[in-house]
C-alpha cells in the first residue's frame, strides 16, 4: 500500500525577539541580594543565616531605605494622625 499523505516540509521561522527593557535600580538590587543568598547557601550557611544576610537593613542602599529613599524610615516615637 502506497503512503498517500503528504509529508510537510518543517520551516525554520525566525524569531525575532525585542531587546528587554534596561533593569531599574529596584531590579538590580533584588538580583544582588538573591546573589547573595545563593553564596551563602553555596558556601554551608544555613538557610536562617543566609536570610539574615539578605535582610539586613544595613546592606540596604540609601536610595532604597532613608528619609529620600523608596521605604520611608518610620519614627517609633511619631504619634499617628487622627
Amino acid at each position: 500500500m502506497a503512503d498517500t499523505r503528504r509529508r510537510r516540509k518543517k520551516v525554520n521561522k525566525r524569531i525575532v525577539r525585542k531587546s528587554p527593557e534596561p533593569l531599574s535600580k529596584i531590579d538590580q538590587h533584588y538580583i544582588a541580594m538573591n546573589e547573595i543568598y545563593k553564596a551563602a547557601r553555596k558556601a554551608g550557611f544555613s538557610e536562617s543565616c543566609a536570610l539574615y544576610f539578605v535582610s539586613d537593613r544595613a546592606t540596604m542602599p540609601d536610595w532604597v531605605i532613608g528619609d529620600g529613599g523608596i521605604i520611608p524610615s518610620i519614627d517609633p516615637t511619631e504619634e499617628g494622625e487622627d
